[in-house]
């Protein structure tokens, strides 16, 4: 059989681990983080967006504090994990020695010494956050986004110029986003309860953005399962002792607020640049999947150097749609409740071959001698991008194997076509098959979608550090926007250190050169 373009799935075991391991240079402190915020230009830049239209429109005393600081401050935050520990460090006058310094470097000696002796109290800090910042939450977001995206491209990532090949673009070529349910800052879902012995009526603060959350793919059994155990009553098939020890995760849910995140990074530590992030309301109509394709589609139309999203199994066939439209690869995995389904039958001289899809690609049905049937992976031998006036096109050159000499056929991907798109009647859309749904650009059973879906993994690794950034691994603050706002510092401090890794090492050398799995189709593939 000719080889596959994309080559055939490598076993774990056999797999080359392409990074190095950590050594104590690859360490970040928090004295040096706070020096990379200090000295973040970005965040300057951002504090444009606090400053008022026109001077003297506030009434009052005028503020101890510049705006600017307390976005270093929220960045700050995303380091020391809760308000009261970034103000008690701040009121150290080393800290705050290394504040000024960024200060004067990016605003001048004289703005740095108009500052106060110390930091920001906790007090000043949730005024400003209530004053400030959370009325200008939007526009904070949407600015954050524009220059996370200038600093991803001064960094070398996503880049216009660069080498294209579509059937294996490299890691530094792909966004990659993820939705992350951070725990809620308590366990209360009512606002008081009655003590059933003497009847006192306790009351509870109550997140009013959390919600129980699906994660880890968690279905409705699991929901089940948990009314069960609050009934006392164990559900069918399923464990009695799931909850864990602080009540906060149940067989996959989650009491808490969702959050979807893009990120693009090159290899090396702290290499990653947050592009943007949105909150996902528990009500929203489409989901976790219908936020995030809009923050990919924001990302694509500016950045015309980003191939693709890598994402997970949130994406469906008329999200793959969407991306595929706009002329980029949208790579993840194939649902798993996707059956085959019949495409067609190709009539030749003397043999007829029938194709069906199954696993997100095309097969042809091979009859055995027992009378049963199987399905058989066609290679592909190229991936067609071919552009129209207003859309794009993807398609699969296929081998089709056969005793009288192999055919080649070109089978349309990841576009479902609509009447108009094609002859009459002939659109998948009247032919009832929903080719985005189950015919993929990057097939997931192949070696190239195995490297690749490695970098949507990779984003867990993000959302780690962001757990480990919280106090008690828990949401600091109620809200969605408050919430918000401590996504926001988090993703803040993090691109600052990247900034910082990049300026040390713009040629990334600590980096090691991305290698593909060894396999016997790999280096007639690359």
């Amino acid at each position: 059989m000719p080889d596959d373009l994309f080559g055939d799935r490598v076993h774990p075991a056999r797999r080359r681990k392409t990074t190095r391991r950590a050594c104590e240079s690859d360490l970040r402190t928090t004295a040096r983080r706070i020096h990379d915020v200090a000295h973040f230009e970005d965040l300057y830049r951002l504090a444009a967006t606090l400053e008022d239209d026109a001077p003297g429109s506030r009434p009052g005393r005028p503020p101890l504090y510049p705006s600017y600081v307390y976005l270093l401050f929220l960045a700050l935050r995303g380091i020391h994990g809760s308000a009261r520990y970034c103000a008690g460090d701040l009121q150290d006058p080393q800290v705050w020695r290394i504040i000024r310094e960024g200060v004067a470097h990016h605003l001048g000696r004289d703005e740095a010494d108009r500052l106060p002796g110390t930091g920001p109290s906790r007090h000043q800090w949730q005024h400003a956050q209530r004053k400030l910042l959370v009325p200008r939450l939007e526009a904070l977001n949407a600015s954050f986004g524009d220059l996370a995206l200038a600093q991803a491209l001064r960094q070398g990532l996503l880049p216009a110029d660069g080498r294209r090949r579509w059937s294996g673009p490299e890691r530094h070529q792909l966004i990659a986003g993820d939705g992350t349910v951070a725990k809620a800052p308590t366990l209360s879902t009512a606002p008081h309860s009655v003590d059933p012995t003497t009847g006192e009526i306790r009351r509870h603060r109550v997140d009013p953005a959390s919600s129980w959350q699906k994660e880890g793919g968690a279905d409705r059994r699991d929901e089940a399962a948990r009314q069960a155990r609050a009934d006392k009553k164990p559900a069918p098939g399923t464990a009695h002792n799931d909850q864990t020890e602080n009540g906060a995760k149940t067989d996959g849910m989650v009491l808490g607020t969702k959050f979807v995140v893009f990120s693009t990074r090159h290899r090396g530590y702290f290499r990653r640049v947050f592009l943007t992030y949105a909150h996902v309301p528990h009500d929203a109509e489409g989901g976790e999947a219908a936020v995030a394709l809009d923050l990919a589609c924001a990302i694509l139309d500016k950045a015309e150097g980003c191939m693709g999203v890598l994402y997970d199994g949130a994406f469906r066939g008329m999200h793959r749609d969407v991306i595929a439209r706009r002329g980029r690869l949208l790579i993840n995995k194939q649902h798993k409740g996707t059956r085959p389904r019949y495409i067609r039958t190709l009539d030749y001289t003397r043999c007829r071959h029938e194709l069906w899809s199954a696993q997100g690609r095309v097969h042809e049905r091979a009859h055995l001698d027992d009378g049963t049937s199987t399905l058989v992976p066609l290679p592909v031998t190229k991936l067609e991008r071919r552009a129209s006036t207003h859309t794009h096109r993807w398609y699969h050159l296929l081998t089709i194997p056969c005793p009288r000499g192999h055919h080649t056929h070109r089978e349309p991907v990841g576009v479902t076509t609509t009447p108009g798109e094609r002859d009459p009647g002939q659109s998948d859309t009247e032919t009832g098959f929903h080719r985005a749904e189950h015919l993929l650009q990057i097939p997931d059973d192949t070696a190239t979608h195995q490297h690749l879906y490695g970098g949507r993994e990779d984003t867990e690794a993000g959302f780690s550090q962001f757990d480990r950034s919280l106090f008690n691994r828990r949401m600091i603050a109620f809200g969605a926007e408050a919430q918000s706002l401590v996504v926001l510092g988090f993703l803040l401090a993090q691109n600052a250190t990247s900034a910082a890794r990049y300026q040390e090492d713009p040629t990334y050398t600590d980096a090691t050169t991305e290698t593909h799995e060894t396999s016997s189709n790999d280096t007639r593939r690359h």
